[in-house]
């Protein structure tokens, strides 16, 4: 029969000293749950224990009971009893009821202290492992203000007790200094008790392809990306009917610069398998009206709702903004309307942009807290409508060459809101069945397809990069026609050829001596001698032009001031040291007798220091050798 309290505690008092301490005595303290009952019991069998000189063996074995006890909670203690909990875990010596989180402990002197981890419920309820970096994170559970929440938060969070206070305190939850070492303990041994139920799953914080995966078309990896890409994930997606989309972009596509926004669209996802560089479309058009915003907004419905604001970003925005989005497409493709709105953040032309998003990888930026940012990367293409071209005639020769750019001369469709009100109400369910289509085929395959376009499209005078971008484009077209518009006939390379670049419009030696020419021939004066019969000429005076007259076919000779030509460069946003070199590379310009570019000359009596340029004639207009018609079908075909 179970002794009471009082007969334990009488008991001790006629304990002898080679009698031990019943272990019943210790047992009937930890059934106690009241905190001051349980308190009162050990001080009066702590003051028996005194009464018979047995005071410190009864501190020790009250000692060793306990850490005893707490050993056995920690295999096989409580679990969490709140109410509509999310999940139930094992939470060892810890008691876990709607009045919060607490633990029995024992101070130096053997008496029971309660300390409490968290005032009101808490507890984790999902582990997230990036696939990226294997990173944790941990997704909590509290409740407050009369409901469950959630949050996410990184996992060295819930191992800190300073960082656990700084952002779990921000939302709610009640943790200060005071309990943040006690709520670190708690969460840390209920997911040390729960293996089974707290397995990591694998997720990520941004979309397109992981390995042979590709977010967002996967179940088994979870999405745990920033809040504020909450609204571009949320538009990938399907809604309507896959046959009214289809049939309507059917029609869209049989203008050729509408088509080729599809394949930009697409190629985006074939850039990683492919192993290129991202690349920008670009289609403008001086006029308003032409509907270049809906042709994009048709590329982008491929995704998802490809409404202003949704897929589809206005460019008025930062730079840091688009390379974060862009990491966070990853894969997918950047849509950006009315690219002249961000020009004042830019300068003069669009080459910094160009060569930052064309890169694929972001600059190395600082934490406030110390450190360095996760650097990202991307492998998509952007897809962006002004109503000016994206590079100018001063453009470096990088930035001329990662970019498709089309001039809109006449309305893409015909009725655009009607086109933008279909497109809006029926997407996403071609996404679906092209990234599907790429999982079944060995990337491989894909690569040789594409290198049979490149190396069909080298055979042209254009650029490596130029070639790199339309041959992803002529790929994604022909995948394009067989997963979703079958019917059509792909695209061939003598339907695009007009659209790429010349190496000679790309070269920027090329083009800094036709403005170079342009400018002799615009100011013919500044040539003249000012002493001469042509009383016009009463300005600076620039050099004089040459004129070969034992051998009148070899080009005449320009002798222009060095210092006039360098601030000429300069103001068209040429490099005269890189382009002088160029020039010299090709023989346009004439070195002297000791090898250098600059002579010590007279002009017109006048000694300086000139430069002697070759005025050669301009190139074919179009600025393509001439192929035969033959090569330029792929050897597949």
């Amino acid at each position: 029969m179970e002794k009471s309290k009082e007969e334990l505690i009488d008991g001790i008092s006629s304990l002898t000293l080679d009698q031990p301490f019943p272990d019943e005595i210790f047992y009937r303290i930890f059934e106690i749950d009241d905190y001051v009952e349980r308190t009162q019991f050990i001080e009066e069998l702590r003051n028996r224990a005194r009464m018979i000189k047995r005071s410190r063996e009864f501190s020790a074995l009250l000692q060793s009971f306990f850490r005893d006890y707490q050993q056995k909670m920690m295999e096989h203690g409580n679990v969490t009893q709140f109410t509509e909990q999310p999940v139930e875990l094992q939470c060892g010596p810890w008691r876990a009821t709607d009045l919060g989180v607490t633990m029995q402990k024992f101070d130096g002197r053997g008496m029971p202290v309660q300390i409490t981890a968290c005032l009101h419920p808490i507890l984790p309820i999902e582990i997230l492992k990036n696939v990226d970096t294997g990173e944790e994170r941990l997704k909590l559970a509290y409740f407050k203000y009369g409901k469950w929440n959630e949050v996410t938060v990184n996992r060295e969070v819930c191992a800190d007790n300073s960082a656990i206070v700084k952002v779990l305190s921000k939302i709610g939850v009640e943790v200060t200094s005071e309990n943040a070492k006690f709520l670190v303990r708690y969460l840390s041994d209920c997911i040390g008790m729960n293996p089974a139920k707290l397995e990591p799953k694998r997720s990520i914080n941004r979309l397109g392809w992981c390995a042979r995966e590709f977010m967002p078309y996967e179940d088994d990896i979870v999405y745990d990306g920033d809040r504020e890409y909450d609204s571009i994930f949320r538009n990938i997606g399907e809604k309507g009917s896959y046959h009214v989309w289809k049939e309507n972009c059917s029609m869209l596509r049989k203008n050729k610069i509408v088509r080729l926004a599809f394949a930009a669209s697409f190629g985006s996802v074939l850039i990683e398998p492919l192993k290129i560089l991202p690349f920008v479309f670009h289609i403008w058009s001086g006029e308003s009206g032409t509907c270049k915003t809906v042709a994009i907004m048709a590329a982008m419905s491929i995704w998802g709702n490809p409404k202003m604001g949704g897929l589809v970003k206005t460019m008025n925005t930062t730079k840091v903004n688009i390379m974060r989005t862009s990491a966070f497409l990853y894969s997918l493709p950047y849509a950006g309307d009315e690219l002249q709105t961000m020009k004042d953040k830019w300068g003069e032309n669009f080459d910094q942009l160009i060569y930052q998003i064309t890169e694929g990888i972001d600059r190395g930026r600082g934490r406030a807290s110390g450190g360095v940012e996760e650097t990202k990367t991307w492998h998509n293409s952007y897809l962006f409508t002004g109503e000016e071209p994206i590079t100018k005639s001063n453009s470096r020769a990088g930035s001329k060459n990662r970019v498709i750019e089309i001039e809109v001369e006449e309305k893409l469709m015909e009725d655009g809101n009607h086109t933008v009100s279909v497109l809006t109400e029926n997407y996403g369910q071609a996404g679906t069945k092209l990234i599907r289509y790429l999982q079944m085929i060995d990337s491989e395959t894909l690569i040789t397809e594409y290198r049979n376009y490149f190396d069909s499209m080298c055979k042209l005078d254009t650029t490596e990069k130029q070639a790199m971008a339309m041959s992803c484009m002529l790929l994604a077209d022909r995948i394009l026609t067989q997963v979703v518009f079958q019917g059509e006939m792909p695209l061939g390379i003598k339907d695009v050829k007009q659209y790429l670049r010349s190496a000679q419009e790309v070269d920027v030696a090329e083009r800094s001596y036709q403005m170079v020419l342009n400018w002799i021939a615009k100011n013919p004066v500044r040539f003249k001698n000012p002493d001469g019969i042509d009383a016009s000429n009463r300005g600076e005076v620039w050099g004089r032009i040459d004129s070969n007259e034992d051998h009148p076919e070899k080009p005449q000779i320009a002798v222009i001031n060095k210092d006039v030509l360098s601030d000429l460069l300069d103001r068209s946003g040429f490099d005269y040291t890189a382009v002088s070199k160029k020039w010299a590379a090709k023989g346009r310009i004439i070195r002297n007798s000791q090898g250098k570019l600059v002579h010590q000359t007279k002009v017109y009596n006048v000694k300086a220091s000139y430069i002697k340029l070759n005025i050669e004639s301009a190139a074919d207009e179009d600025g393509f050798m001439d192929v035969d018609p033959d090569q330029l079908e792929l050897p597949f075909e």
